[in-house]
């Protein structure tokens, strides 16, 4: 399983409740949101997709995977940019750290989901999980 920004934290969700993902890759995905330290675009689109600012504020209060990342017992890879910095996020070093088969990769000049460096990522990445296909 793969998962990008918010997606990342979808699959590291998904992977500590289901037994069946043998793999997991967040790919700039959060560790943790800080409501009240969100930039204004991001409080905006969440707001939008939420469907209220309340909305928004509450879901960005439940996005944190402090005690879920210890029930992910498949390999999981947090890759991130250098330059993915925002205000209110909390990146996925952490939740490689947690995960007792986590491995963490940054990209040092690399933006949020890695578009500007692909090329540096996402081969090995690939090769990475395919190696967890059953054969």
């Amino acid at each position: 399983m793969c998962g990008l920004s918010l997606g990342g934290f979808y699959a590291s969700v998904a992977a500590a409740h289901d037994p069946r993902i043998r793999a997991a890759v967040a790919v700039s995905g959060p560790y943790r949101l800080h409501p009240d330290e969100l930039p204004q675009y991001v409080r905006e689109t969440l707001a939008l997709r939420c469907g209220g600012a309340d909305a928004a504020r509450e879901f960005a209060s439940w996005v944190g995977l402090r005690g879920v990342a210890r029930r992910i017992t498949c390999p999981l890879r947090e890759v991130e940019g250098g330059e993915d910095v925002t205000p209110g996020v909390v990146n996925g070093e952490q939740l490689a750290r947690e995960a007792s088969q986590g491995s963490y990769e940054v990209i040092p000049h690399g933006d949020h989901l890695l578009g500007n460096a692909r090329a540096e990522w996402l081969p090995g990445t690939a090769d990475w999980l395919v190696g967890f296909v059953p054969r």
